[in-house]
């Protein structure tokens, strides 16, 4: 993929911020990197337990579909986030 592709995809990204307890961050890190190529999570505040989840063109229904799954699971408290830009 070229340079200019890859800041398309990048640019096209959906971010969603949680504030989720510290001890789910692993779990939810491994159940969502099993969706390779889907999202990409972040911790963005360790201390407040803030984390993003960059969500990729093309997913964004199937991951809010998982993720209300994994609300059922862990707490996943949405939250807005402004202090940096959805981007990679």
């Amino acid at each position: 993929m070229n340079g200019d592709m890859t800041a398309e995809r990048h640019s096209s990204m959906i971010c969603r911020y949680f504030k989720v307890v510290h001890r789910d961050m692993v779990f939810l890190k491994f159940i969502l990197e099993a969706y390779e190529g889907m999202n990409v999570m972040s911790t963005v505040d360790n201390k407040a337990g803030i984390i993003r989840i960059a969500i990729m063109p093309g997913f964004v229904d199937d991951m809010d579909g998982l993720l209300a799954e994994l609300g059922k699971q862990v707490m996943l408290e949405p939250v807005e986030w402004t202090n940096e830009p959805c981007t990679f």
